[in-house]
């Protein structure tokens, strides 16, 4: 069975502070004020055997890290780190923020490492706006392309290198570091055209988000 992913978004300025959504079903959440909590409410709104879950954190405005909780974590931490550091380059922020949001608000920034399949990282855009991925070449530099689907690449200033298939990477095979020596750093890459997401059975229905009341206690990254 194909891994469902699920996304935890850290929003410090609200309370609840956690939302829990499934890419391609943004309008189907769950908040909570604890990490802990919003996975205990996801799990139960969407039940099945293989989930991949993420967190998100703003990083500038309209930007969110999205970092995958597997047993690579050191690994992810190091990207991250080479991520912020050039994030800190008001340029770059400014390219990457004007890019087509996703659904949930803003553009997800994909912390990539050596290995993950390009099907894994595909398989977390929710078929609309921009997916950025991102990967640490070295300790100061850092590789990224927007995963676009064809019609919002227009107007980015981004060159699109070709899409998914026209890369080879569109085989369950391809890996990230078959992506980055495909495409140079800061190039478009077109979406293949995605199935539609089935929604769950459980969480069929009017599609508002399961709060948790709110709490004295707050968990943050």
């Amino acid at each position: 069975m194909a891994a469902r992913h699920v996304v935890y978004r850290c929003e410090l300025d609200r309370r609840p502070r956690w939302s829990g959504y499934a890419p391609g079903c943004e309008d189907l959440s769950v908040r909570a004020d604890t990490l802990g909590r919003a996975q205990q409410l996801m799990a139960s709104a969407i039940p099945c055997s293989h989930r991949c879950e993420h967190t998100e954190h703003s990083t500038w405005e309209g930007l969110w890290v999205r970092e995958a909780l597997d047993d690579r974590a050191l690994e992810r931490e190091h990207t991250t780190r080479v991520l912020l550091e050039a994030l800190a380059d008001a340029r770059l922020r400014a390219r990457l923020a004007a890019l087509p949001a996703c659904p949930a608000g803003g553009v997800p920034v994909v912390v990539g490492v050596p290995g993950d399949s390009v099907d894994w990282i595909v398989s977390q855009h929710g078929g609309c706006g921009a997916l950025v991925v991102a990967a640490a070449l070295t300790n100061h530099r850092l590789w990224w392309n927007a995963l676009l689907p064809a019609d919002r690449a227009a107007g980015t200033g981004l060159r699109v290198r070709g899409d998914l298939a026209g890369l080879g990477l569109d085989t369950a095979e391809a890996t990230l570091d078959d992506w980055m020596a495909a495409s140079d750093c800061g190039n478009a890459t077109l979406l293949l055209e995605q199935p539609a997401v089935t929604t769950p059975a459980a969480m069929t229905g009017p599609g508002r988000p399961v709060a948790e009341p709110a709490q004295r206690h707050h968990a943050g990254r």
